[in-house]
């Protein structure tokens, strides 16, 4: 039997939910040498805790030497997508942005004309979503405040505000008729 420096006492037995906890502090110090952020490694540590709990009720793991390969592996993946999130972020509010610099260059007054009425659509569709959206798009967009620094402010943990973010940019999207996929109402 292998065991490692963060294998929990069992071997080849069962795993138990106990034998997560030594596994808390070694995720997070991997995903925060991934993530360069202690707020988004401690959410990926306590997601990736979360799914090896459910993979251990559910009996998806069968062997305690088995479970720091799955936290670690799906550490990684969350990883991976924090990664793509936020790319995707960047590039969507980089498009965003870019009429709106040309046309504070002092561009072509045709593209003035249409970022003016972007502008237009875009303050109405926000005056069309409910008052927290709305908030919550400000304080990230207008006020270039961080997840961490909403959810200090609003009461709520930096992940329930990105999720509350990306339901809010859906609707916004929807409102704006640059979406074709039906969005789901969400009771929060």
């Amino acid at each position: 039997m292998v065991t490692g420096r963060y294998m929990p006492t069992g071997g080849g037995t069962a795993p138990q939910p106990a034998d997560l906890e030594a596994f808390r502090t070694p995720l997070r110090l991997f995903a925060a040498r991934r993530l360069h952020s202690w707020t988004a490694a401690e959410d990926v540590a306590q997601e990736a805790l979360r799914v090896g709990l459910e993979a251990i009720q559910t009996g998806r793991i069968e062997r305690a030497d088995a479970l720091g390969g799955f936290l670690f592996r799906t550490a990684v993946h969350l990883c991976l997508h924090r990664g793509r999130s936020a790319t995707r972020e960047k590039r969507a509010l980089e498009r965003f942005a870019a009429p709106h610099e040309e046309s504070q260059a002092g561009g072509d007054p045709l593209d003035a004309l249409l970022s003016s009425e972007q502008q237009a659509r875009v303050r109405e569709a926000l005056g069309r979503l409910e008052t927290g959206e709305r908030e919550l798009l400000e304080l990230t967009y207008r006020d270039g405040l961080s997840a961490d620094a909403i959810g200090q402010r609003l009461g709520a943990t930096p992940g329930a505000v990105r999720v509350r973010r990306h339901r809010a940019l859906r609707r916004l999207a929807q409102l704006l008729g640059v979406t074709t996929r039906p969005v789901r109402e969400f009771n929060e």
